[in-house]
């Protein structure tokens, strides 16, 4: 079998500038294959990175329907046993209290619909980076008190509304009661996420304050957790859930509380599919055209061969080895290139500030680290690997079936 696969790499290279288009084909597709793998791979981590950090955090305590009615009659009172019970979970790096009632913002010169978020500043910013986000330019900052009459709204709300920090707007909402409220906040900071319809539907006040406004009592929407990896969401939801007694009361990851974001996921992937069924055509036809001029110019060679006794079986494996060794030649240098220059943009990114605003659309920062890893590495050259040796199938059969003497009369 070895001196098969020998003489199969000399005939590689009896057509030299051939084989090499062949193998530089190949290992195009195989560096692009890689660089797109790696782009979506990296727009994928900063989109749950930036969706996880700005609100959903990796897991949520809520009440059953409450991502579908975002009202106040879907709170409930946390108490002191889940709290104390979060405290002593091993892989949560934090946990905070939040309050949510869907209402509206209103200056002396606009309105807009808003999610109303109320928190406990400590506590937020060991699940959130909205304190990161928050812009230290001016006299805009974070809240520091979750009672007083503080509010924080994006820069894009505040460019709406036409207000500054200092600046005094109203809030209303639906209270327990069922009836609607308002209360007049002063704007104490402003920031800036990652995510643009974050930006445009959500403010914060303080936790307190908006229980009392809305008549909650001790009451909140949910407390979103932070783990101390995105990898330990499941097993931490699973240690919560046994937690609550209520049976109306449950855990979610991320995943579960993003369908939208996971779907965007699967859209990507989809897309990935196609890009690598192109790869895939192409391949097939750069390996089956190059065998096939390959076994007509050896036509009379390989009847020679049959003549002092070369079995169909090992011409058949021959031609294959061929098609593999181009396929594997190409294959190799295609990983290196793609690998090299991938691990190079992992560390510098690509700068694609020019989109900002539409990468602000899909969750991700001007800035794209793509991120490349083995098991795409490994799909790669599995996918070249069976092309290759697909595509060299019906050149190696009609090889295999070449009649000795119809060969030997070939001109």
């Amino acid at each position: 079998m070895l001196i098969y696969f020998k003489l199969s790499w000399r005939n590689v290279w009896r057509n030299k500038r051939r084989s090499l288009v062949v193998i530089t084909s190949i290992a195009i597709g195989v560096f692009f294959m890689l660089i797109s793998m790696a782009l979506v791979n990296g727009m994928n981590y900063q989109m749950i990175d930036n969706t996880i950090s700005t609100s959903l955090g990796h897991v949520a305590i809520q009440k059953k329907g409450f991502a579908d009615n975002i009202k106040v009659s879907y709170s409930f009172d946390a108490g002191n046993e889940i709290y104390s019970g979060l405290d002593g979970i091993p892989g949560i790096a934090g946990w905070a209290p939040r309050v949510k009632v869907q209402g509206i913002i209103r200056s002396s010169e606009a309105s807009q619909g808003v999610m109303i978020t109320g928190i406990d500043p400590e506590k937020e910013k060991k699940v959130s980076d909205l304190s990161d986000y928050t812009l230290k330019t001016g006299e805009s900052e974070f809240l520091d008190d979750p009672a007083a009459g503080d509010i924080l709204i994006s820069e894009k709300l505040a460019e709406k509304l036409d207000v500054i920090t200092g600046d005094r707007i109203v809030i209303m909402f639906q209270d327990s009661r069922d009836e609607i409220t308002g209360e007049a906040l002063t704007v104490r900071g402003i920031f800036r996420s990652p995510i643009d319809s974050f930006d445009k539907y959500v403010v914060f006040t303080g936790i307190k304050k908006l229980q009392k406004a809305a008549g909650m009592k001790n009451r909140i929407s949910e407390i979103s957790i932070r783990t101390e990896t995105r990898d330990e969401s499941a097993g931490v939801k699973a240690a919560v859930a046994g937690l609550l007694k209520d049976p109306e009361i449950q855990a979610q990851t991320w995943q579960e509380m993003a369908p939208s974001m996971m779907s965007a996921i699967r859209l990507y992937d989809a897309m990935m599919f196609i890009f690598f069924g192109i790869i895939f055509i192409t391949v097939i036809f750069s390996v089956a055209n190059t065998m096939i001029m390959a076994v007509m110019e050896r036509f009379h060679e390989i009847g020679v061969m049959k003549c002092i006794g070369t079995r169909p079986l090992n011409v058949f494996i021959m031609i294959l080895f061929e098609a593999v060794n181009l396929g594997l030649t190409g294959m190799a240098a295609g990983l290196i290139a793609g690998t090299v220059f991938n691990g190079v943009l992992g560390v510098t990114g690509i700068d694609l500030s020019v989109f900002s605003e539409s990468m602000r659309i899909w969750g991700t920062g001007s800035v794209i680290y793509p991120l490349i890893m083995f098991k795409d590495i490994a799909a790669s050259a599995v996918i070249v690997f069976l092309t290759a040796f697909i595509a060299a199938v019906y050149p190696a059969y009609k090889a295999a079936k070449i009649k000795p003497l119809e060969a030997l009369n070939y001109i």
